[in-house]
């Protein structure tokens, strides 16, 4: 068999996304969540807005889950980009909850509050959300908290996951909990509270 034989006997791949097409339908998504929460997302309204079809719709997303969710990191990936490094990790760590927390008081907070329990009854978007939203934030502390620890500001032998999981695990309970305000004021006492013990000082 001649390789041009081949070539023409295999499968090629699947039409690539128009970038342009894909664009517009994460915009018209995301502004569909802000506009009526989940719970009037539908895969319809998005394809009228975005001007595209249903069936190019579920060929680049499984569900309609994965497509919201999809479009809230799109959208949010400038405010929850890592913050510049600079001389002093736990200020950047200080920076980086803040910031967060300034998120999860808007809209967003309550987006992403129904997009969690969306993934209680859906795999795929649970998955999602824990790969794509979760992992890189928990990352994002675990390596600024290193870096304290590298430059001598937090002590040798604390332990770093606990660390993180004590600074955001009060922050996502009021969250999806008790839905207590995230303010400015509850941010600064936690992250005094749980660095307290392990901050160097003197340095």
């Amino acid at each position: 068999m001649t390789a041009t034989r081949k070539r023409a006997g295999r499968r090629g791949p699947g039409r690539p996304r128009s970038d342009t097409s894909r664009s517009a339908i994460l915009k018209a998504a995301y502004e569909i969540l802000k506009e009526a929460g989940f719970a009037g997302f539908t895969v319809e309204g998005v394809a009228a807005r975005a001007g595209a079809g249903k069936a190019t719709i579920y060929r680049w997303w499984q569900s309609k889950g994965t497509l919201a969710i999809e479009a809230f990191l799109v959208a949010l990936a400038p405010r929850l980009a890592a913050v510049p490094e600079t001389s002093s990790a736990l200020a950047d760590l200080r920076a980086q909850v803040h910031r967060a927390a300034a998120i999860y008081r808007g809209r967003a907070g309550k987006l992403l509050r129904e997009l969690i329990a969306l993934g209680q009854e859906d795999s795929q978007t649970s998955r999602m959300l824990r790969t794509d939203f979760v992992a890189p934030r928990y990352a994002d502390a675990i390596h600024i908290l290193r870096r304290a620890q590298a430059s001598g500001e937090i002590a040798p032998d604390a332990d770093i996951e606990v660390l993180a999981d004590a600074l955001w695990g009060p922050i996502f309970h009021r969250l999806l909990v008790s839905r207590m305000p995230i303010e400015r004021d509850f941010v600064d006492k936690l992250l005094d509270l749980v660095l307290g013990n392990v901050a160097r000082r003197g340095r």
